[in-house]
């Protein structure tokens, strides 16, 4: 595991911001850059440890000219609701596996995993929560059954550790 790296305010920061939006939205490279400006002057410091590329965090001409002893620029709205509209990412973390199935079973695990329509998202969910899964998996269907099994051995396998 590398070492993480701190960004503070400035080019870098600006265009660490902005090679995530332009990769994650689909807004267009002024409003990228709006947006990328107010983040920049809205966050002190960071610790990051997935930098973008290097030609996408290479230092660019800001066309603000904000620095030091000036004033901040004015709140942008329309980036912000360009995001909202956006529908929200996966979160692999929403519900934990384990506690599903201990508190509803097998059926209920398997009701709360067909939701999950994207078989990239019950991958990610996998891995985020410790999930042995085959990587050959592809199908949602072979994957869902495989995360209810492997959620069954690692509660198994907690029980069998603590006794």
């Amino acid at each position: 595991m590398s070492n993480g790296k701190q960004l503070w305010p400035g080019d870098t920061m600006r265009a660490f911001f902005r090679a995530h939006i332009q990769r994650e939205t689909s807004l267009d490279g002024a409003a990228a850059e709006k947006l990328s400006e107010a983040l920049n002057s809205a966050v002190n410091r960071m610790l990051v440890w997935d930098l973008p590329p290097a030609t996408a965090v290479a230092p660019q001409t800001s066309t603000s000219g904000t620095t030091k002893g000036k004033s901040k620029p004015p709140p942008v709205a329309a980036p912000a609701i360009a995001i909202a509209s956006a529908p929200p990412a996966f979160d692999p973390y929403a519900f934990s596996a384990m506690v599903v199935l201990a508190k509803t079973g097998k059926d209920g695990l398997a009701k709360r995993l067909a939701d999950i329509k994207n078989a990239a998202d019950l991958k990610a969910l996998a891995e985020a929560q410790h999930l042995a899964v085959s990587a050959t998996l592809k199908r949602p269907e072979d994957l869902r059954k495989a995360i209810v099994a492997a959620t069954e051995q690692r509660i198994a396998d907690r029980k069998a550790a603590a006794s």
